[in-house]
């Protein structure tokens, strides 16, 4: 059996639940840094303490409540991974000569092409927000990425054990990060930037492509329900 080595990559939609300070991962209210000593980027985003996501930056004083319109970019899925990453070890005894972590191309198209449906899924005809297809005025553009996708166990179809009947378990599918930049749709200004690795719930289960995917749609479904609800929330201040 393997333990779960998944990091988490592109754009959680809890995005501006935490970046408005709607939310928080402590009992604390989620807040931009105040005072001389507030870290700022070098584009004018305050880092926001006690956010949902482990990373977060936003623009103080926007009126959020003037977007009316969402712009989801098509989100890039990658398999790439920080420099200072180091892939796990193959068994090729156990795992075999052809066993890989890395996704093919039309896994990395079929995830990117999920988030999409998923946002539709959410954003639906009962949701006070349209989903638009380019930028413009009142108008919340969100480019996302999901990269350095770490899986707990090599592709379940370049797997030994795929081809002998056997079987592999681990204790979640493994993580992947979010990236997001969230932009004004008239004028391209940055107003949000966040990062955070989501991964499925632990649970140890057998190891295969079903099993993996079905945790890619709960991920996905969880952060842009936060996002969609920090919205709302937005909206009523």
């Amino acid at each position: 059996m393997r333990t779960p080595v998944l990091k988490n990559v592109a754009i959680k939609a809890a995005v501006v639940l935490s970046l408005v300070g709607l939310g928080a991962c402590s009992t604390e209210p989620a807040r931009l840094e105040q005072g001389p000593n507030a870290e700022t980027t070098k584009d004018g985003l305050v880092k926001v303490d006690h956010s949902k996501l482990d990373l977060s930056y936003a623009r103080p004083n926007v009126e959020w409540k003037k977007y009316t319109k969402l712009y989801f970019a098509p989100v890039k899925v990658t398999n790439d991974h920080p420099a200072d990453y180091k892939p796990p070890r193959i068994d090729k005894r156990a795992d075999g000569l052809n066993a890989t972590y890395d996704l093919p191309p039309e896994a990395l198209e079929k995830m990117s092409a999920q988030f999409q449906t998923t946002v539709k899924d959410v954003f639906n005809s009962e949701q006070p927000f349209e989903l638009v297809d380019k930028a413009g005025a009142n108008t919340l553009v969100i480019e996302a990425a999901v990269t350095d996708i770490r899986l707990s166990a090599p592709i379940e179809s370049s797997r030994r054990s795929f081809s002998s009947m056997g079987r592999t378990y681990t204790e979640n599918s493994g993580s992947m990060m979010l990236l997001a930049v969230i932009k004004d749709g008239e004028t391209g200004e940055i107003l949000a930037k966040a990062a955070d690795r989501g991964q499925g719930f632990d649970q140890w289960s057998q190891n295969t492509q079903v099993f993996n995917w079905g945790d890619v749609k709960t991920v996905y479904r969880r952060w842009v329900n936060d996002f969609k609800n920090a919205l709302m929330e937005a909206g009523a201040q």
